[in-house]
């Protein structure tokens, strides 16, 4: 049987969210938290929106918090650990002390950590149009909304992160204003969250791409869910450029990944179109900007959460 790992660590309670969609997007299925006043009997804390757990947790009094998540197998102790210790070294120099903070890593037996997870996430109204609603539960009663049926398995992408949130925001603003057909390229697509929902709200076509194969086809089943998958294609194969001109790009990806892959992201957006990234920490937010700037894009807005920047660019008309 394939063993978990179980990976904890105390750090600064400004540093929680940031650290909490690392796991995420390491493939945790939750993240725990610890902090005092958070007896047993109040069960866990599934850190994230208010609309991931049931009831209210008591406030954090204390200064740091002890964040635990199961990663699932294949996953090395070992190599877990040195990377999120890379990740905090990276992160304190938006929350200072973060570099600093104990991380332990131990194997565990397999077990259904899925099970305590799908009961907590409970349907999500995102932006003003958009009702982001689990496989496994009833629609809610929400007039006017759009709802899209989401079951991620182990990929990235629920709409309840700050990052995937303001990302469909900026979907829907780009897709709202339209005045011709938009094709969408979601670049590291996870669930489908943000391809899917782009054509729900009226995009042409869609393409996702991403490194993990099983991303690839959650993506594939989530469009299928939603009636969408004829005009949704997603493949592994990396950017290169020459996928498309595409009215939008999406790029919830990590900094470094935007940087290294800016040429062929600029590549992909249409004259008039628009690109907008995400999974950006604050501290690389003018290192992202002078880069996508120098390359013709225009900066046209951002939302900020203290942590996290997502921003939309435009390449300029010919």
């Amino acid at each position: 049987m394939s063993d978990w790992v179980e990976i904890a660590v105390r750090l600064p309670v400004a540093a929680q969210e940031a650290v909490s969609a690392w796991f995420l997007d390491r493939g945790a299925t939750g993240v725990q938290e610890d902090y005092p006043g958070l007896f047993p009997g109040d069960g866990p804390v599934v850190s994230g929106d208010p609309a991931e757990w049931g009831g209210d947790a008591p406030q954090n009094p204390a200064p740091d918090v002890v964040l635990t998540a199961w990663l699932p197998p294949p996953a090395n102790p070992e190599r877990e650990a040195e990377a999120l210790i890379a990740f905090l070294r990276e992160l304190d120099a938006v929350v200072p002390g973060a570099g600093e903070s104990p991380v332990e890593a131990t194997p565990l037996p397999e077990q259904d950590w899925n099970s305590a997870w799908k009961a907590s996430w409970q349907p999500l109204p995102v932006g003003q149009c958009l009702m982001i609603c689990p496989s496994w539960t009833p629609r809610p009663d929400a007039p006017g909304r759009i709802f899209l049926c989401l079951d991620p398995g182990m990929a990235f992408g629920t709409g309840t992160h700050f990052t995937t949130g303001s990302c469909l925001e900026f979907v829907e603003d780009v897709m709202t204003a339209a005045t011709a057909p938009i094709d969408v390229l979601d670049v590291g697509t996870g669930s489908g969250i943000l391809a899917v929902a782009a054509l729900l709200m009226g995009a042409r076509s869609a393409h996702g791409l991403d490194m993990d194969p099983d991303a690839v086809e959650e993506a594939r089943q989530n469009a299928e869910r939603n009636d969408v998958q004829d005009r949704f294609t997603a493949s592994v194969d990396p950017l290169n450029g020459r996928e498309g001109a595409f009215g939008l790009v999406l790029a919830n990806i990590m900094a470094q990944t935007i940087l290294r892959l800016a040429d062929p992201l600029v590549a992909c957006v249409a004259p008039g179109g628009y690109l907008v990234t995400s999974g950006v920490l604050l501290c690389h937010e003018e290192e992202i900007r002078n880069t996508l700037e120098s390359r013709g894009l225009a900066f046209q807005r951002a939302r900020k959460d203290g942590t996290w920047v997502t921003c939309m660019w435009l390449r300029p008309a010919l």
